[in-house]
Parts: structure tokens; sequence; C-alpha cells
């Protein structure tokens, strides 16, 4: 209801008889309180992979291309010191698998790390380089502090194969004994081993899964692992956020830390992968992005036409 009487005697929310104070935030501060709660991470800018491309839109490479991941090429561009407020964790099924699009936030600094720091070995801070972060979706995080827990649990089916055996992620350390489709239980280090890229090998004095001889594929078995997580930038809910300061007696325009979404790495065979046997032998381009739908490609009734003696103008001579 409006024109209601005032109660009590009414002051200014700014008093008029006091002085006008500006106020400024103490970016320097903010930026010591991330990195004193935070760990260092190592920071990969995405770019769109050009190579062995003839035209932007080609579905082919002319050339076998291994060194980019979702069709993306990954520069290290530095290392910062950011604090992780939360992670969640959540199984979602799809028409491919059971994926895992966990999210967390990460708050930054404005600045990259250098490589010494101020203090002892044990209460050491980082020091910015004043080289400025420039963050866009699609963007690599990887935790760099050795000594940083990250590690996940992850499990899935695989196949046996001759030759090393790639997981979803790199193995860091398998939970518990591998476990194939005829309930046989394998032995690390007597069976098989984990080589130093996070792959199976199989043991060639050792038991192993084998070859279905109904199939003649390799059988199927269980795995339990610890992987090293590593997360992509999905947003920026926080990308420009502009404020005035005062410095040397002038108020002048400053640009605060990002504020990012970031998610762990669920669909780690996005990079296309030469023959692990003699990977300069293939010559035949990996496709970079999906193949359509449709196909043109004959199917098992179709009928051979022999067009040699069919004139430009249909007839015969």
């Amino acid at each position: 209801m409006s024109n209601r009487t005032p109660v009590g005697e009414q002051i200014q929310t700014i008093n008029a008889w006091c002085p006008l104070t500006q106020q400024s935030f103490n970016i320097i501060f903010d930026d010591a309180f991330v990195t004193g709660q935070g760990i260092d991470y190592a920071h990969y800018k995405a770019m769109p992979s050009p190579i062995g491309l003839k035209d932007r839109g080609d579905y082919r490479r002319d050339g076998l291309d291994t060194i980019t991941s979702n069709g993306m090429i990954y520069v290290c561009a530095g290392t910062f010191t950011a604090a992780n407020t939360d992670n969640t964790t959540d199984k979602k099924r799809t028409d491919g698998a059971v994926v895992d699009p966990s999210v967390s936030r990460l708050i930054l600094p404005r600045f990259y790390n250098t490589t010494k720091s101020v203090g002892t070995a044990v209460n050491a801070n980082p020091v910015d380089t004043g080289k400025r972060i420039y963050m866009a979706p699609g963007d690599r995080i990887y935790c760099s502090d050795p000594v940083a827990n990250v590690k996940v649990s992850n499990y899935q089916k695989m196949t046996y194969e001759v030759g090393p055996n790639i997981p979803m992620y790199p193995i860091i350390e398998l939970e518990v004994p591998i476990v194939d489709s005829q309930n046989i239980t394998y032995i690390q280090g007597l069976d098989y081993c984990i080589d130093s890229t996070g792959n199976i090998n199989w043991l060639p004095g050792g038991k192993s899964p084998g070859i279905d001889p109904e199939t003649g594929k390799g059988r199927v078995y269980s795995v339990r692992y610890l992987y090293n997580a590593f997360w992509y930038v999905v947003s920026l809910p926080k990308e420009i956020r502009m404020t005035n300061i005062t410095t040397n007696g002038v108020r002048i325009p400053e640009r605060l830390a990002y504020f990012a979404v970031i998610q762990r790495e669920y669909v780690y065979h996005s990079q296309n992968r030469g023959d692990p046997k003699n990977v300069s032998a293939s010559t035949t381009p990996n496709r970079a992005t999906q193949e359509p739908i449709d196909t043109i490609k004959p199917g098992p009734g179709a009928i051979s036409v022999d067009m040699i003696s069919i004139e430009e103008d249909g007839l015969p001579d």
C-alpha cells in the first residue's frame, strides 16, 4: 500500500554530512588468498588443428594426425596456483556407454607462477610472472603438483589383445586383480604388468584371457584402477570483471581474475593413435570428424552392371 506514514526519525543511507570515500578491492591480497589455498595446475590452451586439411570443412586429412585430441592442438601456456572449491561425480548412461561428467569450480589468480617462491620450503608462496592468464572453453587443466592426490577410480570391460591393451585412461594403480569372462583371476607382475604409459601388457610366461575359439576374438575381462584426473574448461561464469583501484593518486581500471567451471575428462579415447607396432607404416588419414550417417556403399544384394558397352547416348553401336 502506497503513501504510508513514516515510522520514527528518517536517516539517509549515505550520510550527507560525512565525507565520501571511494572503496577499492585489494587485488594483490585477493591473489594471495587464492594462491595460499590452492595447488599448482598446468594450463594447456586449445587451438583447432589444421594438420592435413585441404579445406576448412574437410572430413579427411592427408596425413596421420596423432598429436591432436578432440580435433585440437594443446599448447602449455604456464602454471598457476588455483583453488578447487568442489568436485561432483555422476554416472550417466548414454547410447554408447556410461559416462562420468564430473564438474568442478576453479578460482584463479590473475597471473601465472614463476619457478621462484617466497618464504621457507615448507611455507613457500608462488610469485606471479606478470603474465596474465587468459582462458577459453576447451582449454585443458592438469594438476602439476606431484604431492597432490588427484587420483580417481574407474572400472571398465576390456578385450584381450596381443600387444598393449589400452584402457580408457592411463592406469596409475590397479585397485583389484583382473578377472576375465571365465572367472579367472590374474596376478600383476606374474601374468601382466602396467607400463609407463598406463597400458596393460600380458607377460609371455604368465596366464592371459587368450582368444575365444567361438568368436575368434580376445576374451573379455574387467579392470578397476586409479588414474590421475585432468579437466577441460567448459564455461567461464566470470570472464571479464573490471573494477577501479587507486594507484599513485589516480583511479584506473583493473581486471580481476577468472572464475572457471571445469569438467573432468570422461572420453579419453578421442585422440588419433598410430599403429603401436609401426607408427610410420600407416598412411591412411584418420577421420577427423564423425562420418556421415548416410552411405552409398552397395548392399549385399546389389547387382553388378557392366557399363563398357553403353555409349554416351545410351544406345549400342
